[in-house]
């Protein structure tokens, strides 16, 4: 009886197995798509109706072996779109026609008709979108903005693999002005810190990201901010509430660990998050140039002083007010009474020509020859401001290209002098600019390591405490209290020192001074990007609807899929997930 009843019992779950299996859509001509995305090109415009436009350029190959690739579903960011407000070419020839999408959870499948690219072809499939409405968000950090971020279109990985060389560029509305837009913090992964800037052929501010080698099937989220005033006010959707968010980013914690070990994970995460976000704010602080800094123009600003260089460069702001420093030293405008605590005086009189960040340098010195930071900072960001200003229609990367120049040929002329005389010559009228070489210390220490080294006029205000005897040592035990006299005008004989004891006071002295001439080199620049380049937004997490599906079975299957676009700085949207 029993060996009756085995294999009754085999054959009846077998066929159980076999009916659950039939009602399971059958993957296999999944895996007949392969393909790469060479490249993915989106251009994203913010209309002042809330809506956006958007044109794609996305570079296939169609692997030999497998499926043609005859359709492409689309992701768009929300529900509020027409699918007659889709155009589409392949390889230069025009859709067949387009649909709503089955396999997105918003979004358009696009059948390529002759446009088909077929195994072991490469194709180009050019996409334009007129409208998708309900963009613009509330801006969680300040009432006066508004935000959009996108997420470009992601492919599904069973069927795609490799990287693609991915370029994002969103345009601002209409009117912003560069110094007035805002970009949100790049993608984790991504290997600009920010983007690039420009103007595009409507006059518009144009956010630009590059990644030679982004992934296909992951979901990068950009994000920009600006003034609302130039969207209709009617149009502005509010964000979600602190609650939501932190339920949004619990559950998405839980998601990922798949419940295992949950909250421990979770914790660890989190702990992980605060870590990154503090990093990633501290070196955010220290990029204090405005955007309209980096909106390219043409040709090369000349003129610029070397302070003014340094700012273009970017350089740490604590070198920048040591090169002012050294510059008012060379003026004869300042004695160092001290360096560790820094402490500075202003010579009566001060010379005639002074320029205005050296004249808001010495405001800045106090009754009790101590520096004020807040009136530092101040003079600090109006010369961002100058300095912004005489880049206006310029080519920043030419300029400094130019100036990097400047800097290598200054130098070039001290490190090849034929004497110590002119060596110290050259140096003396290069200062500062061979202070913004990277290199400066070594540099100093391997020109003037050997022989004697005849002292600049501005030393005695530089080194009043430590006054060089006829012997060329300096007097040992000497008073800080200074007097120095007032360089001549006529020829002097200058006092020398041996070349390793200059190159080591120097280098001490710069570093001590850029040590302490602020605080903290951190808060005193984010106190100037503040107000030159206000932080930008956090990419925000949103809500997220849909998931990879397979690809279409039958005859007609699908190369590629799904995308999403998501509109707000801290607010939930539902995007489409996965695709054929």
């Amino acid at each position: 009886m029993r060996r009756n009843r085995r294999p009754t019992a085999i054959l009846l779950a077998l066929a159980l197995v076999s009916t659950f299996l039939l009602t399971i859509p059958a993957p296999s001509l999944a895996q007949d798509y392969s393909y790469t995305v060479d490249e993915t090109t989106v251009d994203v415009w913010i209309n002042p109706d809330g809506s956006v436009s958007l044109e794609y350029w996305l570079t296939f190959t169609c692997d030999q072996g497998a499926h043609a690739i005859d359709v492409v579903d689309l992701g768009l960011p929300t529900a509020d779109y027409s699918p007659s407000s889709v155009s589409a070419t392949s390889n230069g020839k025009p859709f067949a026609y387009i649909e709503q999408s089955e396999y997105v959870y918003w979004g358009v499948a696009i059948w390529l008709g002759e446009g088909t690219i077929y195994p072991g072809e490469t194709g180009t499939v050019h996409v334009v979108v007129d409208r998708v409405g309900g963009m613009i968000y509330e801006d969680s950090d300040d009432p006066e903005y508004a935000s959009t971020e996108f997420i470009p279109n992601w492919f599904d990985s069973s069927g795609v693999h490799g990287t693609t060389d991915m370029t994002v560029g969103i345009h601002l509305p209409e009117g912003v002005q560069p110094d007035e837009g805002r970009w949100h913090r790049s993608p984790s992964g991504w290997p600009q810190d920010e983007p690039e800037t420009y103007l595009d052929d409507d006059g518009r501010v144009l956010y630009v990201w590059y990644h030679t080698t982004a992934a296909p099937d992951r979901e990068y989220t950009f994000g920009v901010s600006y003034p609302r005033v130039y969207v209709d006010e009617s149009v502005i959707q509010e964000g979600p509430s602190t609650w939501e968010l932190i339920t949004g980013k619990i559950e998405e914690a839980f998601a990922c660990l798949g419940g295992s070990c949950p909250f421990i994970c979770f914790g660890g995460i989190f702990i992980l998050f605060i870590a990154l976000s503090s990093y990633s704010q501290s070196q955010r602080k220290m990029k204090y140039l405005p955007p309209s800094m980096k909106v390219e123009g043409v040709g090369i600003k000349r003129g610029l002083t070397a302070v003014e260089a340094a700012i273009l460069l970017e350089t740490p702001l604590n070198k920048v007010l040591t090169m002012t420093l050294f510059g008012l030293l060379k003026k004869g405008a300042v004695t160092v009474l001290d360096d560790d605590p820094l402490k500075v005086q202003k010579n009566d009189p001060l010379p005639a020509e002074l320029r205005p960040y050296e004249t808001g340098f010495l405001e800045a010195i106090n009754k009790n020859s101590t520096l004020n930071e807040p009136k530092l900072r101040s003079m600090m960001v109006e010369l961002v401001k100058s300095v912004n200003n005489k880049m206006k229609g310029f080519s920043r990367k030419e300029t400094a290209t130019y100036y990097q120049d400047i800097v290598r040929r200054a130098w070039g002329q001290v490190e090849s002098a034929g004497t110590n005389e002119l060596k110290s010559k050259f140096f003396d009228e290069g200062l500062e600019w061979t202070m913004l070489d990277d290199k400066f210390d070594d540099r100093v220490r391997t020109s003037f390591g050997s022989g004697p080294v005849f002292l600049p006029l501005w030393y005695s205000y530089y080194r009043p405490w430590a006054p060089v005897t006829a012997a060329g040592r300096t007097a040992a035990g000497a008073a800080r209290t200074p007097s120095p006299a007032r360089p001549s005008t006529g020829r002097v004989q200058l006092p020398t020192l041996p070349g390793s004891a200059f190159a080591a006071s120097l280098v001490r002295g710069v570093q001590s001074t850029a040590s302490n001439i602020v605080r903290s080199v951190t808060g005193f620049t984010g106190g100037v990007t503040n107000v030159t380049n206000p932080p930008p937004k956090p990419s925000a997490s949103s809500a997220r609807s849909g998931s990879s599906r397979s690809f279409r079975g039958g005859g007609g299957g699908s190369s590629c899929a799904c995308a999403c676009a998501c509109a707000c700085a801290g607010c939930a949207c539902a995007c489409a997930g996965g695709g054929r």
